[in-house]
Parts: structure tokens; C-alpha cells; sequence
């Protein structure tokens, strides 16, 4: 068990009363955490700068996203034993520069609204960079909403901040429904799609070129909600999409207190060869029509300005969403932002 003097000052200052000195132990989440875990994500909203806020709920498998990561681990933290946060990561490689990167990515950061600001965030956090410490890494990393409040102001002495960030495109399926298009994918056609996505992909920061074995993989770790199905290729071009929806929900609360619940789905891979940024486009609207008949709105998308894609996917977006990067131990690469930045929304 860990002590510190902090939070027992910080709950203190809630109370009417002097706060006993609380417990704290942080350890690595099994899968009977699941429905505590699921209930501290439902239980701390993010809350953004014009007092909205949004809620994830991972209904009743709370470990959905983490199996289409590969080596995802989960750190719960207990407050005199109850649960109180949690904190995810995943260990995986990249290019940053060109030269290949270990990093861990850090995130589904959530601490209960009463242990906020009292040194737990920090603590579960460390926690879990202990844990990877014997796999060895080159730096984590994270991202944070440019409105997010809460989490800006928690990382606003964080180094390694980099000077721009990826961007959430939202397609809103009604806006860009089109025809039926592509085929889905087979294990038949995966050299062609490796060839797709590392030719669009090739040299932006934060990419790891695909092999035909690591795309298998890929698309083996949960078929049901993200394989060959899920990919529909087309003349020179792929989109896969995870219908995240199916799995999650979000509850977003505007600053008059109205709340709205999205049904969306996120592209998780996709790529086009030069001059078939015609096919990206059409693949993106079929799935638009398919997800919109499954009850889904939205599909997102990231991406940056100068990536291949980028002309694409903002001339269909509806909205779009800025984040910041951090990578505290290695140093933004001289050039990034002229070749873009690209984010695997499976790590997201």
C-alpha cells in the first residue's frame, strides 16, 4: 500500500472535518474489474471549456477496445478499496523521423470527480510507466482535446508538447451517404492492401509500415468487431471501419444541461494510390449509407493537414476536432508538420 500526505490534505479540504489518511493501492486490472471499471469511465465525464461535457459508457464489456490493441494493460487504483481510477496503455512501435520509436501510449485516463486534484491522476500514471519499465520503451505519449479543460490544465507543465496535433474529422453520414461500393476485403487480397495504406502513409510521423503478417494479426485480435469485414478495398483504395457504436456509447451534455447520445463508428485504417483519391472518397460515403441503415450518424476520422488524405476527408467533414501531442522523451522530428501526423484510431 501507498500513502500520501497530499491527498489526505486535498479530501480534507472538501470535508468538514480533517480526512483520515487514505490507502491508495494501484495494480493491474483483470477482467472481473471490468464492470468497476466501466463504472468510474461512466462516473468521470470529460468536461470541455464551454461547460459541456461528454460520457463514455462501455456497457458491459468494458475490455472491447483494449483486445483490438495489441498488449493493451489497464491499471486500476483503489482508495481505501474501493475503486477510484484507472488508466490503460499499449506498447507499440513507430517511426518518428524515420527511425523506428517504441512508445507507450497512455490513455482512457479516468479518476472519480472526488479524487480529482488530489495527486491520484499522477500517481495511477506513474504506475502504469512502472509497469512497462522492463519491456523497455522510447517515451509515452498521449493526446488531449485542445477544449478539454480539465486534461489541459492537468498536463500544462507536461514537456514534449508538440507544436500541432492531430485532427478528429466527423462525417456525418446523412450529409455524405452515397452508392454501394468496394468489396470487403479477404485474406487473399492482403498484399494489395499493405501496398495501399504504407504508399498513402509513407513518412508520416507516428506511421509503422505494414506487413502482410502484422495486418493479419491486425485483423485476428477480434474479428467480430474489426476484421477482413470490416475492410472494403476498392481501384487503389481501402477504408476499414470499426462500428464502434456496437460497443460503446457516448453521452454528450451541451452547456444548457441537453444531452444527446451519438451512435458512431471510426475509420480505423485506410489509404488510396496516387490519383485514386476518387475511390477513398466513394469508399468513405457507401460506408456512410451502411452505417447510417445500422442506426450509426457519425463516422470519424483522423488525420492532419499535409497527410495524402487530408483534401479528402475535409472536404466531407461536418466537424472537426483539434488534439495536442505529447512525447516527453523524444523530441518532436525537425520537419513533422510538412509531412502530417498519423494516429491508428484503434490506439485512440
Amino acid at each position: 500500500m501507498l500513502k500520501t500526505r497530499s491527498m489526505a490534505e486535498a479530501l480534507a479540504s472538501r470535508q468538514n472535518g480533517p480526512a483520515m489518511e487514505p490507502q491508495v493501492q494501484v495494480r493491474e486490472a483483470t477482467a472481473a474489474d471490468g464492470p468497476a471499471l466501466a463504472e468510474i469511465e461512466r462516473n468521470s465525464p470529460l468536461v470541455f471549456a464551454d461547460g459541456s461535457s461528454l460520457r463514455i459508457d462501455r456497457r458491459d464489456d468494458y475490455f472491447a477496445a483494449a483486445r483490438l490493441m495489441a498488449g493493451a494493460t489497464v491499471m486500476l487504483a483503489e482508495v481505501d478499496g474501493e475503486p477510484a481510477g484507472a488508466i490503460c496503455g499499449a506498447l507499440h512501435r513507430v517511426l518518428l523521423g524515420g527511425a523506428e520509436r517504441r512508445m507507450l501510449y497512455i490513455h482512457h485516463a479516468r479518476i472519480l470527480p472526488r479524487y480529482q486534484n488530489t495527486g491520484l491522476g499522477r500517481r495511477v500514471s506513474f504506475a502504469l510507466m512502472d509497469r512497462f519499465k522492463a519491456e523497455g520503451y522510447d517515451s509515452p505519449y498521449w493526446y488531449v482535446a485542445t477544449d478539454n479543460a480539465q486534461s489541459q490544465s492537468f498536463n500544462r507543465n507536461s514537456p514534449g508538447k508538440w507544436s500541432f496535433g492531430p485532427t478528429c474529422v466527423t462525417m456525418r453520414c446523412s450529409e455524405n451517404a452515397g452508392p454501394a461500393y468496394g468489396r470487403p476485403a479477404t485474406p487473399g487480397d492482403a498484399a494489395e492492401v499493405v501496398h495501399i495504406l504504407n504508399s498513402c502513409h509513407d513518412g508520416e510521423e507516428m506511421f509503422f509500415p505494414y506487413s502482410v503478417e502484422s495486418l493479419t494479426e491486425r485483423l485476428g485480435r477480434d474479428p467480430r468487431q474489426y476484421g477482413w469485414q470490416n475492410l472494403w478495398l476498392g481501384d487503389g483504395a481501402v477504408v476499414g471501419v470499426w462500428p464502434e457504436a456496437e460497443w460503446i456509447s457516448i453521452v454528450h451534455t451541451d452547456p444548457a444541461g441537453n444531452t444527446t447520445f451519438n451512435g458512431n463508428a471510426a475509420v480505423a485504417d485506410y489509404g488510396f494510390l496516387p490519383g485514386a483519391e476518387n475511390e477513398l472518397r466513394s469508399l468513405l460515403r457507401a460506408w456512410c449509407s451502411s452505417l447510417e441503415e445500422r442506426g450509426m450518424a457519425e463516422l470519424t476520422a483522423f488525420t492532419s493537414p499535409n497527410t495524402r488524405a487530408w483534401p479528402v476527408f475535409r472536404g466531407l467533414a461536418g466537424e472537426l476536432s483539434h488534439y495536442d501531442l505529447w512525447t516527453p522523451g523524444v523530441a518532436e522530428p525537425e520537419g513533422a508538420t510538412s509531412r502530417g501526423l498519423y494516429v491508428d484510431h484503434l490506439y485512440f
